[in-house]
């Protein structure tokens, strides 16, 4: 009766992490870790949805005044581990594939190798599972913060540079062994806040950065044994980055939007936290850095539409 239990724990070990492969465009797209296959695809009326929705944001980033965000979505129902933002990348007004693209790291299934790549926000946030209430973290920073991070996230050569060949979902954010896309984000913001040289180490110079600067990163409690231990079968998530003190203790350490958003608050004063949740056709806007109820309902000061 015990073996039927550790596979399933070995399947929910793969569902926790399927965030970092969960973040590929429609081209490369895939829905779990474990066979890297096409997404279910959504509703007529949920993609009008998620486009509508799209557009407000877009039109919010506009009137905003800012050059760039850090933008985050949620993705997989990951709320049983008190995740619920799993993806996050850089919105650019001047993106050259379209205003106010995402430019983030994916990893694609049919090439099997990390990319950088600068995605719409309709396609950012068209990937959402049937029915799911859409979560969505947009963090506008002071003017000058802002331009070194456009200046940043706009050098091709640099992101380049931080781009590992490797990819891990639960990449270690102390390693250089591996990387998630959102612990790609974070190396970029090091290197746009700590005017670090870059070239061959710019990794590992990002990452002495952050631990220097008191970064943490999320703590994901895996709670079981099994669970660690069915890394060694599910692709795309390693333990040889992580301490052994860690494994031993059944957690991980890795890079979410949480904790990069709690370290940019930490770091640059001033920077204002927009959120926004859609729930069938109800969209809900927050400013401030308490979070969004769980069930998407408004406080008093938020604005609510009926996107129809």
């Amino acid at each position: 009766m015990r073996q039927p239990t550790r596979i399933a724990q070995a399947l929910l070990l793969a569902g926790l992490f399927a965030f970092g492969a969960a973040l590929l465009p429609a081209r490369a797209a895939a829905s779990s870790l474990l066979f890297c296959e096409q997404a279910a695809p959504a509703s007529v009326a949920r993609k009008s949805s998620l486009l509508l929705f799209s557009l407000q944001v877009k039109n919010l980033l506009e009137q905003s005044g800012h050059q760039a965000a850090i933008i985050s979505r949620s993705g997989l129902d990951l709320e049983r581990f008190n995740i619920r933002l799993s993806h996050a990348g850089i919105s650019l007004r001047d993106n050259p594939n379209s205003p106010w693209s995402v430019r983030q790291l994916y990893y694609a299934c049919d090439e099997q190798r990390p990319h950088l790549y600068d995605q719409g926000l309709p396609g950012f946030l068209i990937d959402q599972r049937q029915g799911s209430t859409v979560y969505l973290s947009i963090l506008l920073l002071p003017p000058a913060q802002e331009a070194q991070l456009r200046q940043a996230a706009l050098d091709n050569k640099l992101a380049l540079q931080l781009l590992s060949a490797d990819y891990s979902a639960n990449a270690y954010p102390y390693s250089t062994r591996y990387q998630n896309c959102n612990q790609w984000l974070v190396e970029l913001l090091a290197h746009a806040w700590g005017s670090l040289p870059g070239g061959n180490t710019a990794r590992q110079q990002a990452q002495d950065w952050l631990q220097q600067q008191g970064y943490r990163p999320d703590t994901v409690d895996v709670k079981h044994r099994y669970m660690v231990w069915a890394a060694h079968v599910v692709p795309l998530v390693h333990n040889d980055d992580h301490p052994a003190a860690e494994l031993d203790a059944r957690r991980y350490q890795v890079s979410l939007p949480a904790g990069i958003e709690g370290f940019v608050r930490q770091q640059i004063a001033g920077t204002e936290r927009i959120q926004l949740c859609l729930r069938e056709h109800t969209l809900v806007t927050h400013r401030g850095w308490d979070d969004m109820a769980a069930d998407c309902s408004p406080v008093n000061g938020d604005t609510v539409q009926q996107l129809d």
